[in-house]
C-alpha cells in the first residue's frame, strides 16, 4: 500500500547567540510577491508565533505569515534571493532562511539556502 508523502510545515523560530539575535525558517515557499516599491515578500507555509522574535530581543514584528527583502537595500542579493525562492517554489523544495531585523513589521531575510531532498 502506498501513502502520499506528507510535508509537515515548520513555523519560523528565533534564536539568540553571541553574534546577535535572528529568526530562521525551514519549509516550503508558500507564495512569492514583488511590488512596485521594490519589496519582495515570501510567505511561510506555517505562521510565526509573534512572541518568538520578542523573546530574543527583536521588536516591531507584526507580520506572522511572511518575510521581506528590499531591492533598495541590496539589489544583487534581492535578485538572487528571488530566483532561489522561485526555483524552490517551482520544484516544491524546501528552503532555509535566516532573518535579522525588521522592516514595516516584517522580518528581513539576509540569507537563503535551497535544500536538497
Amino acid at each position: 500500500m502506498l501513502f502520499p508523502q506528507v510535508l509537515i510545515a515548520e513555523a519560523p523560530t528565533c534564536h539568540q547567540h553571541s553574534g546577535g539575535s535572528y529568526c530562521s525558517y525551514t519549509g516550503l515557499v508558500d507564495r512569492l510577491y514583488i511590488n512596485k516599491y521594490n519589496r519582495i515578500l515570501l510567505y511561510f507555509d506555517a505562521s510565526l508565533d509573534l512572541n518568538q522574535p520578542q523573546s530574543v530581543g527583536i521588536s516591531g514584528v507584526t507580520q506572522r505569515s511572511a518575510l521581506v527583502v528590499s531591492l533598495d537595500d541590496n539589489p544583487e542579493f534581492a535578485k538572487l534571493f528571488y530566483s532561489t525562492a522561485l526555483s524552490a517554489n517551482a520544484q516544491n523544495k524546501k528552503v532555509s532562511i535566516q532573518m535579522r531585523g525588521t522592516y514595516d513589521g516584517y522580518l528581513k531575510a539576509d540569507r537563503i539556502w535551497l535544500l536538497g531532498e
